[in-house]
């Protein structure tokens, strides 16, 4: 049974190591003040989404290239309420590879989306003055580079004698499936404005 017991709590630490935490806001969710502040109004928000290639996971990217979302990438946005700020504090503060923050499901009802054309061109109509906040996922595929050891170059004196080797490398160039999160905070002072981002 000791036996047993002495094999199973390396699997049960690694399983607990490996287990997912899930956050989400205390705040309370005002549906009736979200409601109000995506109700129409005659500001519009329009833009692009893009995304460049980060150094991440020992990736090392192509003079960081820049992708626009491909077509059909859903822009959404959220009104920028008390429990929303909870919500992107809390993302901010715990959210990594074994972290995650959610919104309720209420909440996450009270948004809009917009698709993006051929150019990741997308756009909000019919807004309010409000502060409000803007996510995508852009997917892209791209080009990175990783140097490995080929070979070495030795160094010999005039008589014969070796004195020291020096590594060779090559680079190699391989493609890549990804995507990153992007996003802003963008607010609406005065009805009719027009505003212009780069998401």
């Amino acid at each position: 049974m000791k036996k047993i017991l002495t094999l199973l709590l390396p699997v049960f630490t690694f399983i607990c190591s490996q287990a997912q935490n899930t956050y989400y806001p205390q705040a309370f969710f005002d549906k009736k003040m979200a409601r109000e502040m995506l109700s129409f109004g005659n500001s519009t928000i329009e833009g692009v989404a893009s995304t460049k290639q980060k150094n991440n996971w020992g990736i090392k990217p192509l003079l960081g290239a820049k992708h626009y979302a491909p077509k059909g990438t859903v822009v959404m946005l959220f009104p920028v309420t008390p429990y929303f700020d909870e919500f992107y504090s809390m993302r901010r503060k715990y959210e990594n590879k074994k972290t995650t923050v959610y919104m309720s499901e209420e909440a996450f009802k009270y948004r809009l989306e917009a698709l993006t054309d051929d150019y990741g061109r997308f756009k909000f109509e019919k807004l309010k003055p409000g502060k409000y906040y803007l996510e995508t996922i852009v997917n892209f595929t791209a080009t990175a580079s990783y140097q490995q050891q080929t070979g070495t170059s030795d160094a010999y004196n005039a008589y014969g004698g070796y004195l020291y080797s020096t590594p060779i490398y090559q680079t190699f160039f391989y493609g890549y499936s990804a995507a990153n999160r992007e996003s802003k905070f963008v607010e609406i002072k005065e009805d009719g404005e027009l505003k212009e981002i780069n998401l």
